[in-house]
């Protein structure tokens, strides 16, 4: 048995494989980003996780995740689920890589993530050739969840967002400035907190604020990162996550000014990565 697992920094899908291909279940966690979990949680969700599955019937584990981009990292991750299974094989690999190979497939392009986080890198159709570093929420993270929470909240804490639009944010989230400093500052998962607040932006899209908002978001991930590739301009740009699906029409149009061409809107890249790896032996 083959496990395909696609973490981000909110929830983690976790596919099993048959050797022949065949989907067995899936099932969800919460997100294992190392920046955030040690190797024991990690344990212990991984173990909740398996349920009644034999442990001994899995092979191998295919991990993608947030965060997975240095061999210390990954290896929170690798050692939390060796714990578990120690004769497995497990290759932890970017979510960058994972945007990649199910936006790109194996055909050259440029991937983006844009969900609680955000990411891109240039992939040749075999491997991931450059990348622009995202440096996470507090000085990065241009154009994601994350991103646009701060954006709105900043807009309401300083007085710019209209007295109406103030007063139905305040009230969907039941926050004062009191609790946004708590949340930011005390709590732990600061991003997925802020990210949560860009759910607004749906209710009251069609607003003027929320789609200047919108656009600078995208427009600094445009600028800061994909304009810095060199084939940007020669290949599709394919986005993984639930920002770029939800507001696909405002990334386009922002795409489009600067002369990109947008590819695939996969909202959650879990069952490419799946068809990937059925037609590829890794």
């Amino acid at each position: 048995m083959k496990l395909i697992a696609e973490s981000g920094s909110t929830k983690t899908i976790w596919v099993a494989l048959d050797d022949a291909g065949v989907e067995l279940w899936r099932k969800s966690t919460i997100g294992l980003n190392p920046f955030f979990v040690d190797h024991v949680e990690v344990s212990k969700v991984f173990l909740v996780m398996l349920g009644n599955t034999p442990k001994e019937s899995i092979d191998s584990i295919q991990f993608y995740g947030a965060s997975c981009s240095s061999p210390g990292r990954n290896n929170r991750i690798k050692d939390g689920i060796r714990n578990i299974i120690p004769n497995a094989e497990i290759s932890v690999n970017h979510d960058l890589l994972a945007a990649a190979r199910a936006g790109c497939g194996c055909e050259p392009g440029i991937a983006a993530i844009l969900g609680t986080g955000s990411n891109s890198c240039e992939f040749n159709g075999q491997e991931i050739i450059d990348n622009i570093h995202s440096m996470g929420f507090i000085i990065g993270d241009e154009g994601s969840g994350s991103d646009i929470g701060r954006r709105l909240v900043r807009s309401w804490i300083y007085r710019e967002m209209p007295q109406e639009l103030a007063e139905s944010f305040s009230n969907q989230f039941s926050i004062t400035k009191e609790s946004v400093l708590v949340s930011l500052y005390d709590k732990e998962k600061p991003n997925r907190f802020l990210a949560g607040l860009s759910q607004f932006c749906e209710t009251y899209r069609g607003h003027h604020l929320i789609q200047e908002i919108l656009a600078e978001s995208f427009r600094e991930f445009i600028v800061r990162h994909l304009l810095k590739y060199e084939t940007a301009k020669k290949v599709p740009i394919h986005f993984v996550g639930s920002i770029a699906h939800y507001y696909e029409d405002e990334l386009k149009i922002q795409l489009e000014k600067e002369g990109l061409t947008m590819g695939k809107i996969i909202q959650s890249p879990i069952d490419a990565l799946v068809n990937y790896h059925r037609s590829n032996a890794i």
